[in-house]
């Protein structure tokens, strides 16, 4: 048993399946904030989502928007809601879909995302969404796309992933 376990535990190092994700990375609408009503801005933050949100950052955890957001929408969002999108590193985030081939769930968004992060490999993200296409995108590049159910199923997996 015990040669079982090491073995087990050598195979995981080498291939690096349980280390800790470098970034965090989150969809907005149904995930951070409501469905909106309207226009991007038009919705209202998910608390118990944001608390996860705040305990992660107070732990030092890299923490990005990766959403199809406009940016107009996301900087009235932002402006509206600054102590909540405080936690979030702005220069890595990609709020920013225009056009329809550079909107998640195509590879070129994630492309464009991982762009901005040369310096890890994309399994070192992890990613919540709402939707299910926008997980099967992320993870056909090699992100560990997780969908969000509710704030209490997120950080269930933030624990299995050594976050929490």
């Amino acid at each position: 048993m015990f040669k079982k376990l090491a073995l087990l535990g050598m195979l995981i190092s080498a291939t690096g399946a349980l280390a800790a994700p470098l970034i965090v990375a989150w969809d907005i609408h149904q995930v951070l904030c409501s469905k909106p009503k309207g226009q991007g801005y038009n919705c209202t933050p998910n608390e118990d989502t944001f608390k996860l949100v705040e305990e992660l950052h107070e732990m030092g955890i890299r923490q990005v928007i990766l959403s199809n957001i406009s940016s107009r929408s996301y900087k009235k969002l932002s402006e509206r809601y600054p102590e909540h999108f405080s936690y979030f590193d702005r220069a890595g985030s990609l709020a920013d879909s225009h056009f329809l081939l550079t909107r998640k769930p195509h590879g070129k968004y994630y492309n464009k995302f991982m762009e901005r992060h040369s310096e890890i490999d994309p399994q070192e993200v992890l990613f919540f969404d709402d939707k299910l296409e926008n997980i099967k995108g992320a993870r056909s590049f090699g992100i560990d796309g997780q969908l969000f159910i509710n704030a209490e199923q997120a950080r269930t997996i933030l624990k299995n992933k050594g976050l929490l």
